[in-house]
């Protein structure tokens, strides 16, 4: 209670919370110095490394110096932070489902459906007895009642944990060959740690998630150093040039 009365009386501006966050990235957003009144704290997994720390904190200091917050209520802000971070998830999902020829859309995230959902009151958008209470309202009559009053988030932990055991050689190969730890950015031992052993991971899956998805970026970028759409494409019908020197 005393903490969330110092963050409803005293939350310090946008620039000083950033400032703050870059001092505690390598504590993780699960043990964040009290509530976070602009939003989810940065924070870095346990195998990044000293320089991966220092650079991120030197571009949150950057960020200091120009950056303004989507609204002056951290409340408000925070909303707009997450509904830009579901549009930029949204693009993404859209692009790599377009290429193989099952395009997604993303409703939820159209201006209409985000003008409604910041007229409501932060009570109505959710409380302790009810998960995601507008989404439901919105979904009466279209879902099985028994999925509307459900108060918790469905989970796919168990299939995320047997898969990471299924294929754990494979994870320690990427360990072993790791193109953030070559770069300096990641600790090769403790990233092993963490892939071959999961469940003493405090943060969980997203962490692997984004750090496996940059390590297959890299890896991608080193096989195909040139984006498809720049590499010349040559047709083996094309017929010669004609030599208009010989006539």
């Amino acid at each position: 209670m005393s903490a969330t009365r110092r963050m409803l009386l005293g939350t310090g501006s946008y620039p000083a919370w950033l400032t703050g966050a870059s001092s505690h990235l390598r504590e993780g957003t699960g043990t964040s110095p009290g509530p976070a009144p602009w939003g989810p704290r940065p924070a870095l997994p346990p195998w990044a490394s000293d320089r991966a720390v220092d650079l991120v904190a030197a571009v949150l200091g950057r960020a200091t110096e120009h950056t303004e917050p989507l609204d002056p209520d951290p409340g408000r802000h925070t909303w707009l932070h997450q509904m830009h971070e579901a549009g930029r998830g949204a693009a993404l999902l859209h692009e790599a489902s377009t290429t193989h020829g099952l395009p997604t859309d993303s409703p939820f995230c159209d201006d209409a459906v985000l003008t409604a959902c910041l007229t409501a009151r932060p009570h109505e958008a959710g409380h302790p007895w009810a998960y995601k209470p507008l989404l439901a309202a919105a979904m009466h009559g279209l879902v099985p009642e028994h999925i509307l009053h459900r108060t918790t988030k469905d989970h796919c932990g168990p299939d995320w944990y047997l898969g990471l055991r299924t294929h754990r050689g494979h994870l320690s190969d990427i360990a072993d060959t790791s193109y953030l730890a070559a770069a300096g950015l990641a600790d090769r031992e403790l990233l092993r740690r963490a892939l071959i052993s999961p469940g003493l991971n405090i943060g969980g899956a997203p962490e692997l998630e984004h750090t496996l998805g940059v390590e297959a970026w890299l890896r991608d970028l080193a096989a195909h150093p040139d984006p498809a759409h720049l590499v010349p494409r040559h047709h083996s019908h094309e017929e010669p040039p004609v030599d208009t020197a010989a006539h």
